[in-house]
């Protein structure tokens, strides 16, 4: 009768431990399926498709969830505009796991829906240093000190707008340097265009038989840019006026992969654009060029397909109303669509906004050297298969 008693005792446990396993075995069979479904809504979400994203993430929510299920719904929802929800998705992740790496992130989202949402500074600035102070080495500490430093932009402190912007530019894998280095940018032509003197610049006493012109020859300073800075009358010079005549010696690097253009002061940043690169990766052949000439009303459009001639200066122009010549067949020109720049498009050669391409005319001069480098990111991609 024991050895009965012993051998279903023994055939429990076995039956146990097999149901137990299976049950294992189902258990994780479900949560692989529901990590597949939560890695194809975030292809989605990196793809912009924030609604497939989204409509996946709500069947895994409903399935039992995960974690980062439930992070990157509330990402998805915030992107949407969809506020409230995200943030009740975000908290759901703080009350599972409040130490769990989307923490950081979620601090970040915090910190700017009480920014842009609530207006309320205050908050977000605590939330941004508490991001500082907690998650010092998190990619949400460079987004943080990105915002701080907009703030005190707007601010018009531009001391520890710049400060906080280096911090992140010391770190080239920082996901938020593209940012930082945007206004950055804006920072340092502000200042360059600001008439109060900087520590680099030069206090110049205008002299009898000065002119603009023989001003711009004998620096080497655009005449643009002189009378911009210190609202200038040209034909008016007044003896014995102080002027600032600031150190400019540029030099452009067009990027095509990132559709880029930074203009670099003696080697140094000075700010970054977002151009448009014709789409044919020869028709703007990578190498180093400079410009040949400035034309101030544009350069004549060549239609491709009628073969009709658009000229320089027609509001109808679809290369703009400036134009920096870099040899006879390629140039730095303006658009009619801004919307192209960006882009790879099927008209000019470099596309800038009207006001970006202002902004450098008013600051190089002929000569100025110009590097174009890399590859369309397109042609590049296709290569490489």
């Amino acid at each position: 009768m024991k050895k009965i008693i012993a051998v279903l005792v023994v055939a429990a446990v076995v039956v146990g431990v097999l149901a137990a396993s299976a049950g294992y075995l189902v258990q994780q069979k479900k949560l692989r399926e529901l990590e597949q479904k939560v890695s194809q809504a975030q292809e989605l979400f990196d793809a912009k498709d924030y609604d497939g994203a989204l409509q996946i993430l709500r069947r895994v929510e409903t399935e039992g969830g995960s974690l980062r299920a439930t992070y990157l719904l509330g990402k998805t929802l915030y992107l949407k505009g969809e506020f409230a929800e995200a943030l009740r998705a975000f908290s759901r992740v703080e009350n599972r796991a409040p130490r769990s790496i989307f923490i950081p992130d979620i601090v970040l989202h915090r910190a700017r829906y009480a920014l842009e949402q609530e207006g309320n500074q205050k908050k977000a600035k605590e939330l941004f240093l508490r991001i500082l102070s907690e998650f010092p080495d998190s990619d949400a500490a460079d987004f943080a000190l990105f915002h701080l430093a907009k703030m005190s932009y707007d601010e018009e402190d531009y001391k520890q707008a710049r400060a906080n912007l280096e911090q992140i530019l010391k770190r080239p894998d920082s996901p938020a340097r593209e940012d930082a280095e945007f206004l950055l940018g804006d920072i340092n032509m502000h200042l360059l265009r600001s008439p109060e003197p900087g520590p680099d610049d030069i206090v110049y006493t205008i002299k009898k038989g000065d002119s603009i012109w023989k001003l711009e020859r004998e620096l080497k300073v655009p005449g643009d840019l002189i009378v911009g800075i210190n609202n200038l009358r040209p034909n008016a010079l007044t003896v014995g006026m102080q002027i600032k005549i600031p150190k400019i010696n540029p030099s452009i690097v067009i990027d095509k992969a990132k559709r880029t253009l930074t203009l670099k002061n003696s080697g140094a940043f000075l700010k970054k654009y977002r151009v448009g690169i014709h789409k044919v990766d020869s028709r703007v052949p990578a190498g180093e060029y400079s410009i040949q000439n400035k034309l101030d009303k544009g350069s004549d459009y060549a239609d491709p397909q009628t073969g009709a001639i658009v000229k320089a200066g027609d509001p109808a122009n679809p290369l703009g109303s400036r134009f920096l010549q870099l040899r006879r067949d390629i140039g730095i020109h303006g658009t009619i669509k801004p919307e192209l720049v960006g882009t790879y498009t099927d008209i000019g050669w470099i596309m800038m906004e009207e006001k970006d391409l202002e902004e450098i005319y008013a600051l190089v001069r002929k000569g100025t050297p110009v590097t174009i480098k890399g590859k369309n990111a397109v042609e590049a991609s296709s290569g490489n298969k």
